[in-house]
């Protein structure tokens, strides 16, 4: 029985290509997922950035739409990403905050394991923080997984002639590195550059199947310290936004490489690439929420934190050089992808499918509201958030007990004027909202005992596969 994709051309319209199942493996779409960490809406150059050069990510967004208004609903790092990998809010399965080691659901597929039993090659590199210890990405639905390499360790000597800011965060690490590894050559390499090369050998081990490879690096996570001169004397920032600035333009040489790479295999308008943030900037690091304040760390109430740098792109399928200000979600990606590939979006998912959206076929924001609630008992005091989104407005209170706050981030993106006595029914409207979605959600999850952190599972180089022996290597 043949099936069919359905393509949109922009102005063209639409393109219905039929395809039998033989053939399955060649018409099937790709797909990446690039999820940075920490990176702030103001730091790429299609973004406003002025002092980092991202010409690669400019040039994905030139061919792609850039959207303007794309949310995290679960910040940060460990609750960004269970929501996304599992294409709902994260409250819907007990996770009201970081809870790390909370297991995320076996009774609703991953987007890895849905794209795994759809006939996709799925692959992750990088940094994991999902679930539970024993779910980690090969047991999540990824049949592929880059191996951890080991990391770089300071000689006595090295640590003595390092900068003193340097030396110190070195020395709480026991003279570790974060981002200089080992490779298997035995040469000491940039960690984003490690991961970049394995974005492209996968990308070539697999050309000839339907692939899906989710890129999750440590970067740009705090420290970036360590920032080579060969990476920030690319730069034009200053002071301790330049290390940070040199991890950012590293992060852009990898997007290049993949470019390049599926430019080279015949690939770049079967593939789709989505690139994201897993949270707002860390102003500690120097990074931007422009033209909105706050981010990680002290900025965690204001929009900034949740408010994140999203490109699609797909010449062919998605118009270039377009803007999509909607507002979107992080869990969307799940649903769009599955639409993607010809399939039902799943019952459990809370997003929808973009590209109507993004190719402009669809008007107006593809959710009309999005929620926040994070208030897990336990959690630091600085990530409990409860708001709401709704056209320009953004609704917001740190805690129940507090009254809420009521925000125009179309004339005040800053947000230094609380407008909710000026227009009560805007905030009456919006807390009756949220009060009617929070009665929907889970009970709080349990984190189990002994589970502090999420699922790894190998350290090394190489690939460990999911139907092979553990120690064994893929090339």
């Amino acid at each position: 029985m043949n099936r069919l994709l359905l393509f949109s051309l922009g102005a063209l319209g639409a393109v219905i290509i039929p395809f039998a199942r033989g053939a399955e493996s060649r018409s099937k779409p790709n797909v990446v997922l690039i999820y940075i960490d920490d990176l702030g809406y103001g730091d790429l150059g299609s973004y406003g950035c002025k002092d980092i050069p991202t010409p690669h990510l400019d040039r994905l967004a030139a061919e792609g739409v850039r959207c303007t208004a794309s949310y995290i609903t679960n910040p940060p790092c460990c609750p960004s990403r269970c929501a996304m990998l599992m294409g709902q809010y994260g409250q819907r399965f007990g996770k009201y905050g970081m809870s790390r080691g909370l297991p995320i659901p076996e009774d609703r597929p991953t987007l890895a394991t849905f794209l795994a039993k759809r006939g996709y090659v799925t692959g992750q590199i990088g940094k994991w923080d999902i679930g539970s210890r024993s779910q980690g990405p090969l047991q999540s639905g990824f049949s592929k997984v880059a191996r951890t390499p080991p990391k770089k360790k300071y000689t006595r000597d090295e640590l003595a002639g390092a900068r003193l800011d340097l030396q110190k965060h070195l020395r709480k690490k026991g003279g570790q590195s974060k981002y200089f590894c080992i490779d298997e050559a035995g040469k000491t390499v940039w960690l984003t550059d490690y991961d970049g090369d394995r974005m492209t050998e996968f990308i070539k081990q697999h050309k000839a199947d339907p692939f899906f490879l989710y890129w999750s690096p440590e970067a740009v996570h705090s420290s970036n310290l360590e920032a080579p001169a060969s990476l920030t004397k690319r730069t034009r920032a200053r002071g301790k936004r330049q290390k940070l600035a040199g991890a950012i333009v590293s992060v852009d040489d990898q997007v290049g490489k993949l470019l390049r790479t599926l430019d080279e295999e015949g690939l770049r308008r079967n593939t789709l690439v989505i690139f994201s943030s897993d949270n707002g900037a860390n102003s500690g690091e120097g990074g931007s929420s422009a033209p909105y304040t706050g981010g990680k760390g002290e900025g965690t109430q204001k929009e900034g934190w949740v408010r994140v740098p999203t490109i699609f792109s797909m010449p062919g399928l998605l118009p270039e050089g377009t803007q999509y200000n909607g507002l979107i979600a992080n869990f969307d990606f799940y649903s769009t992808i599955a639409s993607l590939v010809g399939e039902a979006i799943p019952k459990h998912c809370d997003g929808v499918d973009l590209v109507p959206y993004l190719a402009g076929r669809h008007k107006g924001d593809a959710h009309e509201f999005l929620y926040w609630l994070n208030n897990e008992p336990g959690d630091a005091e600085r990530r409990h958030l409860i708001a709401v989104r709704w056209k320009n407005w953004r609704l917001y209170r740190k805690y129940e007990k507090d009254p809420w706050q009521l925000f125009d981030l179309a004339a005040d993106p800053e947000e230094t004027r609380d407008v909710a006595a000026k227009h009560p029914l805007v905030a009456r409207h919006l807390a009756g909202k949220h009060a009617a979605w929070a009665a929907t959600l889970a009970p709080l999850g349990k984190v189990p005992g002994n589970q502090e952190r999420g699922g790894r599972d190998q350290r090394g180089h190489g690939w460990a596969l999911a139907d092979r022996e553990p120690k064994e290597k893929s090339r």
